[in-house]
């Protein structure tokens, strides 16, 4: 949805700019009350995305890194306007608003090209890591005798969701758990933020389902 919202911004912007070419406006005109809002949204907005891209780094949040995205386009479409207003009133270039508003507008469908790409694996749950290289490291632990029907999603360095079979060796709870929680550390080592579901199983699941 941000995606979308950041492709009709930018049609906007460059279709508005573009129409302006060939039909000229009256120079845009502002009063101090109206350039004083512009400047504090401007502020306002320039916290506000780095505030959430903060927290979507920290987080490993899509939402917030796409919305941070999303309110940065306001920022550059304010800047655009502003710069605009000071070519008309201080440097006398009543064309310079609608020059700044093509790249404006292709900076926003970046921004909203670099969105989509970035979530599509999550939103197709596309596999991340190979069933196959993940069994390999995962029986390269002591333990364990046998890991199947793995499965995979997510962004390499942000966030996986891997879910796995096993069999280990120890028959008491404690001992399998110990065995679980090395898995997650090693697997947290190789891929970085990791949320893994295992779900153990008895020797007699051995050889049954492959990656």
């Amino acid at each position: 949805g941000i995606a979308a919202f950041l492709g009709m911004a930018s049609f906007e912007i460059l279709s508005a700019a573009v129409g302006r070419f060939f039909k000229p406006q009256p120079p845009l005109q502002v009063d101090g009350l109206t350039l004083a809002l512009m400047v504090g949204v401007l502020g306002i907005n320039l916290f506000v995305s780095f505030y959430e891209r903060s927290w979507g780094k920290a987080l490993s949040s899509s939402l917030l890194l796409a919305d941070a995205r999303h309110t940065l386009s306001d920022v550059w479409v304010t800047l655009t306007v502003l710069l605009g207003l000071a070519g008309i009133h201080y440097w006398g270039i009543p064309w310079l608003d609608q020059v700044l508003a093509v790249p404006v507008g292709l900076l926003v469908f970046w921004s909203g090209w670099e969105v989509l790409q970035e979530n599509i694996p999550f939103l197709t749950d596309r596999v991340a890591i190979p069933p196959k290289t993940l069994r390999e490291l995962v029986l390269s632990l002591p333990g364990i005798l046998d890991c199947h029907d793995i499965a995979s999603r997510g962004i390499p360095g942000q966030m996986i969701f891997i879910e796995m079979h096993m069999v280990v060796e120890p028959l008491d709870v404690e001992s399998a758990h110990r065995i679980t929680e090395a898995v997650e550390q090693l697997l947290q080592e190789r891929y970085g933020p990791v949320r893994v579901t295992i779900h153990l199983e008895p020797y007699s699941h051995i050889g049954g389902s492959q990656p």
